[in-house]
């Protein structure tokens, strides 16, 4: 984490707006936004040092609600979670292009076919039924885009806002990092977590102070949470407050687990 070496590029220009990228065997899916803040695309690279950009392989998710910035998380059954910012219900231009929802879809092969399933993040207030607008700097780009409005339903009061998803799963459990805009508050850094990616996820608490766009990883036994802002966090985790646990022994010698313990709660100290 110390000395890094420049390999080149991974992408064309057209997909810069990288938002998360997952290691599927040995090729890496890398999905960007295009055009910014706008479903998810993806690029393929079976070898990320040879500096030739990887396979376009286009359109991955066509996101219904305007907004994007999204994270993947990869399930233990290895289907692909999208989780995307879903800016319907807010003016996310005064809202440092963040929303109280955030959407969830998901994919057997993370390429094609996503199908939207519950909310991850649902902290909207009450709707009134009135519409607003406004306007995205960069939806222009796209050549088959002929408009830089979008549309929104108002809330009231005034809302709480989470996106610039990044996500992170340890086990069964998971975890989104995010910029944090509270109502009215500077902006810092927010995480959720839930056991279940079908459930909504938990708000845990904030970090810090600044427009983060984090990311999360981990690396020789740590989480590293690395952002924007002026400082990044590390922390020996796993940030769960107990785990159930068995253990097999193989009595036989044949490589098949015999006799197992019953299962326990293990909690952190």
């Amino acid at each position: 984490m110390m000395h890094w070496v420049h390999h080149g590029p991974v992408t064309e220009t057209l997909a810069r707006r990288v938002t998360t990228a997952e290691q599927v065997g040995d090729k890496t899916y890398i999905y960007y936004d295009y055009p910014n803040d706008q479903d998810p695309h993806l690029y393929i690279d079976d070898d990320l040092t040879n500096g030739v950009s990887g396979k376009n392989m286009g359109l991955a998710f066509c996101n219904p609600t305007d907004g994007s910035d999204c994270a993947v998380i990869r399930d233990l059954e290895g289907h692909f979670h999208v989780i995307y910012e879903d800016w319907s219900p807010i003016n996310a231009k005064a809202h440092s292009w963040d929303s109280p929802l955030a959407g969830h879809a998901m994919s057997k092969d993370g390429i094609k076919n996503f199908q939207i399933l519950g909310n991850a993040v649902d902290e909207r207030t009450t709707p009134t039924g009135r519409k607003g607008t406004y306007e995205h700097p960069h939806w222009l780009q796209h050549p088959d885009w002929s408009t830089n409005i979008g549309e929104y339903e108002i809330h009231e009061p005034e809302q709480n806002a989470f996106g610039d998803w990044a996500a992170i799963s340890i086990g069964g459990r998971h975890y989104l990092f995010c910029d944090s805009h509270p109502a009215g508050e500077r902006i810092r850094i927010g995480w959720f977590t839930s056991d279940d990616i079908g459930k909504p996820l938990t708000f845990c608490g904030e970090i810090g102070l600044g427009h983060p766009d984090p990311d999360i990883g981990f690396a020789e036994g740590k989480f590293f949470l690395i952002n924007q802002t002026s400082n990044d966090y590390v922390s020996p985790g796993p940030w769960v407050e107990l785990v159930e646990v068995r253990a097999g022994v193989d009595t036989t010698g044949d490589g098949a687990i015999d006799i197992w313990t019953d299962w326990q709660e293990v909690k952190e100290s």
